[in-house]
């Protein structure tokens, strides 16, 4: 009997959470995440602008994730990446602006508009904070 209480519980649990998920979404959005990235894993949809939803996913043991509109288009992937994945002319550019700073984490982000820049988290003086540098090291604004 406890097993069957528990097996309902376990339900009622996973229901209500994929439907508090879906409900930060659309089912276009949906789609087209499923459409672009077909062996990915949705760990949480989240709302960013009015028309604008969020993903963040798993894909290859690692973690992602990716802007879509209402209608389903595809506008920014951003995904982690090792520090040794980062170029070297964009390393150059971030010490070189933040010397002194600890590297926490880098993301490689692409955007519909065929933009790509990295994003670095990183530590100086006890604070974490975020830099957006483009392809060639300069510092994005």
């Amino acid at each position: 009997m406890k097993y069957i209480i528990s097996m309902i519980a376990l339900l009622l649990v996973s229901a209500s959470s994929l439907f508090a998920q879906t409900k930060n979404t659309t089912p276009e959005a949906e789609k087209a995440f499923v459409k672009k990235f077909p062996t990915a894993v949705a760990t949480k949809w989240a709302k960013e602008k009015k028309n604008e939803y969020e993903v963040e996913f798993t894909l290859n043991n690692k973690k992602g994730s990716a802007n879509f509109s209402g209608t389903g288009e595809w506008l920014e992937t951003e995904l982690e990446i090792s520090l040794s994945a980062l170029p070297d002319i964009v390393k150059n550019g971030f010490t070189k602006n933040f010397p002194g700073s600890n590297i926490v984490k880098v993301y490689s982000i692409e955007a519909k508009d065929n933009a790509q820049y990295f994003e670095i988290e990183y530590k100086l003086k006890n604070k974490i904070a975020e830099v957006k540098i483009d392809t060639n090291g300069k510092i994005l604004k």
